[in-house]
């Protein structure tokens, strides 16, 4: 009896041993996985890793901070030829030239004239100008022998757009307003050329005597033609063989 009470007593210290060594399995299929840290014991390589490269990454963002400010900061070593002093003594004032104005409708020619002030360009550009004016003085006169009276004005006044101080690009054109019966227009343009230009000029005052008898105002008519007398007195008989023509055409 004794023996067998020793053998069940030794197999039931034994159970405790084993009991205490092995874990219960209830704890391992309870256990949340999220509290398993096992591998930080197996792996401690892979985390040394991951922190030395999340330093890395946070060094090189500051790094590149630094360098984007470092740009934004103006070095004047890099520009020596920026003015960093300034002489307070010095009073002198300096004044821009005035620049020459030049009104917008101005033509090529007149544009040229006012850009080169020199004598000879200035002669140039009038040689120019007059050129174009008597191109549109014979169209106009082309015109005017195939009774285009209107067609023929319109190329007068386009040459007075490049020469304004000639008198028979006037006379022409007041010639044309006449044909058109446009005789106030005739009279403006003989005014201009005797009170701005030339007062002596002689087919001025005879068209103006033409349009002021064809609105039937017999005192400027013969005050036009004394003038014209007077004035030419070495052109008496085209004077007389004018007023002759005129008379038998109204």
């Amino acid at each position: 009896m004794s023996l067998t009470t020793n053998t069940l007593d030794k197999n039931k210290d034994n159970e405790k041993r084993l009991s205490l060594e092995l874990p219960k399995p209830e704890i391992l299929i309870y256990q949340h996985p999220e509290t398993d840290e096992s591998f930080l014991e197996e792996h401690p390589s892979k985390v040394a890793e991951v922190i030395e490269c999340l330093e890395a990454i946070e060094n090189a963002n500051k790094t590149d901070l630094s360098k984007n400010r470092k740009k934004s900061t103006l070095n004047i070593n890099e520009f020596p030829f920026l003015v960093t002093q300034r002489n307070e003594r010095s009073t002198t004032t300096f004044r821009r030239a005035k620049t020459k104005k030049v009104p917008i409708n101005t033509n090529q020619f007149t544009f040229m004239r006012q850009v080169n002030p020199d004598a000879e360009d200035r002669i140039l550009a009038r040689k120019q100008r007059e050129d174009v004016a008597e191109t549109f003085r014979r169209m106009g006169n082309f015109e005017y022998r195939k009774s285009n009276f209107a067609l023929a004005k319109n190329y007068y006044t386009k040459g007075l757009e490049y020469i304004k101080d000639t008198p028979v690009l006037y006379v022409n054109r007041a010639m044309c307003s006449i044909k058109m019966r446009e005789f106030k227009h005739s009279i403006m343009d003989c005014d201009y050329v005797l009170t701005e230009l030339d007062e002596k000029y002689l087919r001025a005052w005879l068209y103006r005597a033409a349009a002021y008898k064809r609105l039937n105002d017999e005192a400027n008519y013969e005050k036009s033609v004394d003038q014209a007398r007077r004035l030419n007195r070495s052109q008496a008989e085209f004077i007389e063989d004018f007023l002759e023509k005129m008379h038998s055409l109204l």
